[in-house]
C-alpha cells in the first residue's frame, strides 16, 4: 500500500495542479469577457448610455485578452490629514477632490503607487484615474479609470482587466478629469480597454 501511495501521490498533485489552474484561469477568463459583453450591452441599450442618448451607432471597444497577472492585491494606506487636490478636467475646467489614500502594489515586478481620489459632496465616490506607457498609443490618451472597492481592510484588489475608458474617449464633449500627476505610470498596463474607434 505504501509504495502505491508514493507511486500515485507525485500524479495526484499533477492532476490537482492542472485542474486548480486550468478551471482558475478559464473562469477568470469568461468573468473578464462577461464583464465586457455587459458594459457593450450598457453602450448599444441603456437609456444613460451616450450613445443611446446621441444616437450613435456604438461599435464594440477592443480590450486586451485577460492576463490575471493584471489583477494584484494592493496595500492601502489611508490619509490621516484631509487634504484637497484639484485636478484639470478633458475640457479646461477642473474639479477638487479629496486625498483619501495611497494604494502600493507590485505589477510585473515593477513597485508601483496611485493615488485615490474621494469626490466632494458625493457620499463614497472614488476616483482612480490613471495613465501608462500605453497612454496615447493603443490605449487613450486622456487615461483610464479603475472601480475599487474599499472597506475597512487596508488589502485592495486593483483588477486592471477591468480598467475603461471615460465618457471623454468617445464623445469630446463630455466632462471628465485626467489622472493625477501621481497616477501617471513608466509601465505599460497592456490591460483593459483599448482606445475607441472614432
Amino acid at each position: 500500500m505504501k509504495k502505491a501511495w508514493i507511486l500515485l501521490f507525485p500524479v495526484a498533485i499533477i492532476l490537482f495542479v492542472i485542474t486548480q489552474s486550468g478551471g482558475s484561469n478559464e473562469a477568470y477568463t469568461q468573468e473578464i469577457n462577461d464583464y465586457w459583453k455587459e458594459r457593450h450591452n450598457f453602450f448599444r441599450t441603456s437609456q444613460a448610455s451616450p450613445f443611446v442618448q446621441k444616437k450613435v451607432e456604438y461599435k464594440e471597444v477592443e480590450f486586451f485578452e485577460p492576463d490575471a497577472d493584471y489583477k494584484v492585491n494592493a496595500k492601502l494606506n489611508r490619509f490621516t490629514k484631509r487634504e484637497t487636490l484639484t485636478l484639470g478636467n478633458s475640457d479646461g475646467t477642473t474639479t477638487t477632490y479629496l486625498k483619501f489614500a495611497n494604494v502600493s502594489f507590485k505589477i510585473n515586478g515593477q513597485q508601483c503607487s496611485l493615488l485615490i481620489l474621494k469626490a466632494l459632496g458625493f457620499g463614497n465616490q472614488y476616483l482612480l484615474a490613471f495613465g501608462d506607457a500605453t497612454s496615447g498609443e493603443i490605449t487613450y490618451g486622456g487615461g483610464r479609470y479603475l472601480d475599487v472597492v474599499i472597506g475597512k481592510s487596508d488589502q485592495v484588489t486593483l483588477d486592471f482587466n477591468k480598467a475603461y475608458n471615460p465618457y471623454c474617449a468617445y464623445f469630446d464633449d463630455f466632462t471628465c478629469p485626467l489622472p493625477p500627476p501621481d497616477n501617471l505610470l513608466e509601465i505599460a498596463i497592456e490591460a483593459g480597454e483599448k482606445n475607441y474607434p472614432y
